[in-house]
């Protein structure tokens, strides 16, 4: 203990955090699953997710690759669409930003226009999830987006992003896939 904080607890669960998701996505662990749960498009990659009792959760697409994220889950943007077709955010920040906790306000700069506010909860120190619900002029925003900024508990993250509409469409069509 220093200062009053865990630093080694803090680096520890999101080295596990990271190796658990390692061994989940590894092909070589899970050919079958990774085959059948991974999605692309070109700049985003991720994977179909599911409960614990295998029923389809949400599709979700990272602007990293899965062995970026895997090695590094920090400072990335993940768009999501869930059964339902709702389309949500998970915003990464770097490690020991943020305080966990819900209703947390998350302000968006799509191209340095600002959009109508959103809430989210934040599951760890460093990403939140935003599930929704986004407005229509938000996703259209998002649709044409070239950069991405976040701003929450007084942090800002920023994203270089591309063909986040092909993006949208492809997680479209991995829960018209997966949804049944």
């Amino acid at each position: 203990m220093m200062n009053g904080k865990f630093p080694l607890v803090v680096k520890l669960g999101a080295l596990t955090a990271a190796l658990v998701l390692a061994d989940l996505l590894s092909p070589a662990s899970t050919p079958l699953a990774h085959a059948q749960n991974h999605i692309a498009t070109p700049g985003w990659e991720g994977f179909v997710t599911r409960d614990s009792e295998n029923k389809f959760d949400r599709c979700v697409l990272y602007n990293k690759s899965i062995e970026a994220l895997t090695a590094a889950p920090y400072d990335m943007l993940g768009i999501t669409r869930s059964g339902t077709g709702q389309v949500g955010l998970l915003v990464f920040f770097s490690p020991s930003t943020l305080k966990r906790g819900t209703n947390i306000p998350v302000t968006l700069r799509i191209d340095n226009r600002r959009v109508p506010p959103l809430i989210g909860q934040a599951l760890s120190d460093f990403h939140i999830n935003v599930a929704g619900p986004i407005g229509a002029d938000t996703l259209a925003a998002l649709r044409q987006a070239t950069s991405i900024e976040a701003s929450a508990q007084g942090k800002t993250v920023r994203y270089q992003v591309s063909d986040v509409g092909a993006a949208l469409d492809a997680l479209d069509d991995c829960v018209k896939a997966n949804a049944r």
